[in-house]
């Protein structure tokens, strides 16, 4: 289980079953429901601000932050040319 505090400086990505897709800060999730809460708990609890229902399909966690720092976490070469 992964708990929002641990990835505080990403976004979620919310996918319904309707087609929407939502995204939010997990900062603003930890602000309104604590740090301590699960991804799954989020989204168990989502409810999509287009059709109003709690049809969550699925959910990512997206990075956010600089890109080098991703490579470098990844092993991937700067001068890559493949990216």
């Amino acid at each position: 289980m992964i708990v929002l505090r641990s990835i505080y400086q990403n976004h979620l990505i919310l996918n319904c079953l309707c087609g929407h897709v939502g995204k939010v800060a997990v900062k603003d999730l930890i602000t309104k429901y604590g740090g301590d809460i699960t991804v799954d708990a989020v989204e168990k609890a989502a409810r999509c601000s287009r059709c109003k229902g709690k049809n969550i399909t699925s959910t990512q966690i997206i990075y956010v932050g600089n890109s080098e720092l991703a490579m470098h976490s990844s092993h991937t070469p700067k001068d890559n040319k493949n990216f």
